[in-house]
C-alpha cells in the first residue's frame, strides 16, 4: 500500500545539535533529494551541498536514498543529514517542501511502515515505547516487543485458537463422524491452556505499565520517625534535610531515582501530628493528596508511633534497627548501615507489580488497547471452555473462538479500522 504523496519531517530533536535530519518517503521522495543535493542518490552514502530552489547553499549535509520495499516505510525513503540548530533545519525542511513534499503528520512514517506491513501494530507500539524508555528495564521490555516477541507470541496463540475452531466446525459440519474420547480430552487440554496462557498475557500488563511509566513510593509516618534519612540513604546522598527538631520537612520532596533497572520517584512527606500552625497543616494536607496518588506508601515507624494502613499498597517498615531490632515479621532498615535496603526496594517494587525474575519482559502486553483485547480473548476463550464442559453446542463455541482469533489478531494489527491507527499514532512525534 504505497501511498501517492510525498511527505516530510525534521527526524532529530528540536534545538541545539550535532547534526539535524531531514527524512522524506514517498513516490518522489529520492528525486526531491537529488535536485535538493544535484547528485543522484542510492544507498551509500554521499556528501553535498543542500540549495534551495534558486540555487543558494544551505547546509553542506550527508545524504542517502532507499529504494520501495526496502526502507523503514517500505516506500521510496531519503534523509539529509545536515547540522543540528532550529534555523539550519528548517531551512533545510522548506527546501523540500518547496520541491514537491508535504509536512508530516505525527506518527506518519511509522503508520505507513505498518499499512505496507513493515511492522505489526505491536511493534509500532514498541518503538514509541522505545523513544520514551525511561530506565533501564523499560528500555529492555520496549526493545523486546519492537523485536517482534508479543507480536510472534499472539500470532502463535491465533493459530492455535484457529486449529481449536476448525475441531469444533468439523463436528457441526459432520456430526455423524463424531470425536473420540482421547480427542476430546485433548482438545479440552488445549482450550483450556489457551485461556491460561492468554489470561498470563493479560495479567502481566501490570508488570509491565509499571516498569513502563516507573513507580512512585511514599514515605509516610510521624516526626521524626526517620523518613528524611531513608529517602537519603535510599537514593545514596543527601536530598532532605535531618535534623533533631521535629518538623523538618513541611509539605513534600520528590527525588528521582532507579532501583534495580525501574524508574523510581521516591517521595518524603511531612510527619504527622496535630500541626502548630496554618502553614504547617497546609504542608501535610498537601503530602496527603500526594501520598493517594502513590503506587506504594511505605509506614516508616521507630516503635514510637501507631502504625496505620493504607490498604493493599502498604509496606510497614521498622526504622532505625541500628538502636533497636524490628519485631518478629516486620522488615526492618538502618539508613546509618544500610541494613535492610536493599529488600525494601525489592518488596516495594513487588507491591508495585514489579516481577523479580529476570526476562520476564518477553511478550508483555504495555498498552491500555493491547490489554483490552487480550482480555477480551481471554474471556472469550474462558467461556468457550466452559460451553465445551457444559450443553456444547458447537455453534456457540465458534462463536467464542471466533472471538478470541480476531482479538488476537487486532492486537497485531490485523482487521484494525482508520479509527484506531489514528489513536495509536497521533502519540508520536512529527518525524517519526
Amino acid at each position: 500500500m504505497i501511498e501517492a504523496d510525498t511527505i516530510a519531517a525534521i527526524a532529530t530533536a528540536s534545538g541545539v545539535g550535532g547534526v539535524g535530519i531531514v527524512r522524506m518517503s514517498g513516490p518522489q521522495a529520492i528525486a526531491i533529494a537529488e535536485d535538493t543535493l544535484g547528485a543522484k542518490l542510492d544507498r551509500r552514502v554521499r556528501v553535498g551541498w543542500a540549495r534551495d530552489r534558486s540555487g543558494e547553499r544551505i547546509d553542506q549535509v550527508l545524504a542517502f536514498a532507499m529504494h520501495a520495499p526496502g526502507s523503514f516505510t517500505g516506500e521510496d525513503l531519503a534523509e539529509l543529514q545536515g547540522h543540528g540548530g532550529t534555523e539550519n533545519l528548517a531551512r533545510l525542511l522548506a527546501a523540500v517542501v518547496a520541491r514537491g513534499a508535504r509536512l508530516a503528520e505525527p506518527g506518519e512514517f511509522t503508520r505507513r511502515a505498518v499499512l505496507n506491513g513493515k511492522l505489526d501494530l505491536a511493534r509500532a507500539e514498541a518503538l514509541l515505547e522505545v523513544i520514551n524508555a525511561g530506565s533501564e528495564r523499560a528500555l529492555r521490555q520496549a526493545q523486546h516487543n519492537l523485536a517482534g516477541k508479543l507480536g510472534e507470541a499472539a500470532e502463535a496463540l491465533e493459530a492455535r485458537v484457529l486449529v481449536a475452531l476448525a475441531e469444533i466446525e468439523g463436528r457441526i459440519d459432520f456430526p455423524e463422524e463424531g470425536i473420540a474420547p482421547a480427542d476430546e480430552a485433548a482438545l479440552e487440554r488445549e482450550l483450556t491452556g489457551l485461556e491460561a496462557r492468554v489470561r498470563e498475557l493479560a495479567n502481566g500488563f501490570r508488570h509491565a505499565r509499571a516498569v513502563q511509566r516507573g513507580v512512585t513510593v511514599a514515605l509516610v509516618g510521624a516526626v521524626n520517625v526517620g523518613k528524611s534519612s531513608l529517602l537519603n540513604a535510599l537514593v545514596g546522598r543527601e536530598r532532605a534535610l535531618v535534623a533533631a527538631e521535629p518538623g523538618t520537612t513541611r509539605d513534600y520532596l520528590e527525588v528521582a531515582t532507579t532501583w534495580h533497572g525501574v524508574a523510581v520517584t521516591l517521595i518524603d512527606t511531612a510527619g504527622t501530628r496535630a500541626a502548630a500552625d496554618p502553614i504547617e497543616a497546609r504542608g501535610i494536607a498537601l503530602g496527603e493528596s500526594r501520598v493517594a496518588e502513590a503506587d506504594v506508601v511505605v509506614i516508616v515507624d521507630d516503635g514510637s508511633s501507631e502504625v496505620t494502613s493504607y490498604g493493599d499498597r502498604t509496606l510497614h517498615v521498622r526504622s532505625k534497627i541500628d538502636l533497636s531490632p524490628a519485631p518478629s515479621g516486620m522488615l526492618g532498615t538502618s539508613a546509618r548501615t544500610g541494613e535492610g535496603l536493599d529488600e525494601l526496594m525489592r518488596r516495594a517494587l513487588a507491591l508495585a507489580g514489579v516481577a523479580a525474575r529476570e526476562g520476564s519482559e518477553d511478550a508483555l502486553v504495555t498498552t491500555e488497547r493491547q490489554h483490552g483485547l487480550v482480555v477480551v480473548a481471554a474471556d472469550a476463550l474462558a467461556a468457550a471452555v466452559a460451553r465445551w464442559r457444559g450443553a456444547r453446542i458447537g455453534e456457540v463455541i465458534a462463536l467464542e473462538l471466533r472471538q478470541a482469533a480476531s482479538a488476537l489478531a487486532r492486537l497485531r494489527g490485523v482487521e484494525v479500522g482508520e479509527r484506531v491507527l489514528d489513536e495509536v499514532f497521533a502519540r508520536f512525534c512529527i518525524g517519526k
